[in-house]
């Protein structure tokens, strides 16, 4: 009972030590608040990125949350939003995120997705990772 209980408390210690950003994106069960920043640059380009920061809810594969426009390259495709909507799912390795008029496909991949959209005619590939801008993770 004593060993239970102190694997228990270990686990318990050991799940709360794990920083947030750990986390993998979630095809089952309920995550809530997820930081992503999200960098997306027209293909075969070496331009600097557009970047947002986004916070995202996975639940059963439905994706819900925000998005905000945190790029210094002038001329963002979502330059000046703030907190606007993010909607998509993923299934197994593919993902989808729409924000405003704008669909972003891919795969997902632990804390990573990236992928490909087309934005006034022009295709873009796009990264995202979790974690906050600045925090190199």
């Amino acid at each position: 009972m004593t060993r239970r209980l102190l694997l228990g408390a270990l686990a318990g210690a050991l799940l709360l030590g794990l920083p947030y950003q750990a986390r993998a994106v979630a095809i089952t069960g309920t995550v809530k608040n997820v930081p992503y920043v999200i960098a997306y640059r027209p293909l075969n380009t070496h331009d600097h990125p557009y970047m947002g920061q986004m916070h995202l809810d996975f639940t059963n594969g439905i994706i819900s949350g925000t998005y905000s426009d945190i790029s210094v390259r002038p001329g963002s495709p979502l330059a000046n939003t703030h907190n606007v909507s993010v909607s998509g799912g993923v299934s197994k390795t593919h993902v989808t995120l729409i924000i405003r008029q704008i669909t972003f496909r891919g795969t997902a991949s632990g804390q990573t997705m990236s992928g490909s959209t087309t934005i006034r005619g022009t295709m873009y590939e796009w990264h995202a990772q979790q974690g906050t801008p600045g925090s190199g993770k």
